[in-house]
């Protein structure tokens, strides 16, 4: 009788122990919401299934970050991946490659924080009082949120082709290899110049299988008035995702 009841008290134990442990979806994120503990990108875009999701479980959310503003390709966000993808955040500061500087390793705290649809990607940031439900992270907060743990200056990018690209890999750190500009934009610079300013720019880039990618280029990008090679180059940089087309963001300035 008492190893009957053991027995039942154990299977008991076991299943309530198993509760919070998630079956995984085939993007890489959770069909069953846990309640707390360290979560995967993949698992926290999940969350968002409309077009925003306040957070109020404690996730902890652990990444590297591969871009912020250093070299002005990113403006008040940062980029953070882990090996389930990549999330941009958006924080209000113009400093963050100060104070988050590239390849850290962080924690962030989840806890009080949104997510929310922009353009087509999910983003994570704070509770907006406005119209749209997701604002920056006020700089004075970052300490409530985020935690360097340590440094990663070796972290690399994931190797990929033009046609592997996917739903999967917006945000993500990725490198493309032996790509060249198209033919028809020989000669001309990252950035283009309307009225004498610079402007945000797309530039079409072809790679050995004939296929055609974007990258997009910030006008206070440091090379914004480079010309582009015209030779077969190597580059790095976040996918990202608008207007029902995928483009790169090259970051760090990692053009080869």
């Amino acid at each position: 009788m008492i190893s009957r009841l053991l027995l039942m008290l154990i299977s008991l134990f076991l299943l309530c122990g198993c509760a919070n442990n998630p079956s995984v979806d085939d993007n890489g994120g959770s069909s069953t919401e846990v309640s707390s503990g360290d979560i995967t990108i993949a698992y926290l875009k999940s969350l968002c299934k409309g077009d925003h999701h306040r957070i109020t479980n404690d996730y902890t959310l652990r990444g590297v970050i591969v871009a912020n503003d250093w070299l002005g390709e990113f403006i008040k966000s940062i980029v953070v991946v882990d090996s389930s993808g990549g999330i941009e955040v958006a924080i209000e500061s113009r400093n963050l490659s100060t104070i988050l500087p590239v390849y850290s390793e962080i924690e962030i705290f989840c806890n009080g924080l949104m997510l929310a649809r922009v353009g087509g990607k999910i983003e994570l940031g704070e509770p907006s009082n406005g119209d749209f439900p997701i604002a920056n992270i006020d700089e004075e907060m970052i300490g409530r949120y985020v935690n360097i743990v340590g440094l990663q200056p070796d972290y690399e990018p994931i190797t990929k082709r033009f046609s592997e690209i996917g739903i999967a890999d917006i945000g993500a750190f990725v490198s493309f290899e032996n790509i060249r500009i198209c033919d028809e934009e020989y000669g001309l610079t990252w950035c283009d110049v309307i009225d004498d300013e610079l402007v945000t720019t797309y530039r079409t880039f072809v790679d050995s299988d004939g296929n055609e990618f974007a990258i997009r280029t910030l006008p206070t990008c440091i090379y914004a008035t480079k010309a582009i090679p015209t030779k077969t180059i190597s580059v790095a940089g976040v996918i990202d995702y608008s207007n029902n087309r995928y483009y790169m963001r090259i970051v760090n300035g990692l053009i080869r």
